[in-house]
């Protein structure tokens, strides 16, 4: 109970700092802007990646571009911000699918301030966006909005025109499935393992 207090107040501690980042952004502070880069955009790509798949990098960068462009007439802080970014990212997203995105090469991005390696994915990370993919559309959108990009239940319901309700109880199937799954993937993974399994599952693919 004590440790979860902790994390509590951690996460409001952090957001109350980006809070703060967000209204010297709004300024015109560039290193405040990269903070909030920083913060966001690991997110934001793991997002995209799944609506988009390899794209996710250009439809990001076009989601910046707006996001610089309005950030002045923006109202809110840190979390509503993250909700913002959410909303600009899927409209992009849909626009790509659609054939609407552009095709114009970058212009200056946020991107361009990073190191390649503060962008680098751990696998697990890798394979847990992969796992959410494959989840059912409205699971995983709503596991993505509310654990990947880190809204709360009304921010990803608003933003998926739901119910709290049904965005919710999406988000709670979506998180089931995907703990099943990743059971079925650890029991994969440790069968392979195991001394002669690659042969024994040779031998029955031959079958």
């Amino acid at each position: 109970m004590e440790g979860d207090r902790t994390v509590g107040e951690d996460v409001a501690r952090t957001d109350r700092r980006l809070s703060t980042a967000l209204r010297a952004a709004q300024r015109g502070d560039q290193d405040a802007f990269r903070k909030l880069y920083r913060a966001v955009q690991p997110r934001l790509l793991r997002y995209l990646r799944v609506l988009v798949g390899e794209a996710a990098g250009q439809v990001a960068a076009q989601t910046w571009r707006e996001i610089t462009h309005d950030l002045s007439d923006f109202r809110g802080d840190f979390q509503r911000f993250r909700g913002w970014v959410a909303v600009i990212g899927r409209s992009r997203a849909l626009d790509h699918l659609s054939g609407r995105g552009s095709t114009a090469p970058p212009q200056t991005s946020p991107e361009r301030v990073m190191d390649d390696g503060q962008m680098a994915e751990p696998r697990s990370v890798n394979a847990a966006i992969a796992l959410i993919a494959g989840l059912p559309t409205d699971q995983g959108e709503a596991v993505l909005l509310r654990v990947v990009m880190g809204l709360d239940t009304r921010q990803a319901a608003e933003i998926l025109g739901r119910t709290a309700e049904a965005l919710q109880r999406s988000a709670y199937l979506g998180l089931l499935n995907l703990a099943d799954r990743l059971e079925d993937s650890d029991a994969s993974l440790r069968m392979e393992d195991k001394p002669g399994a690659a042969a024994l599952h040779r031998s029955r693919d031959d079958r």
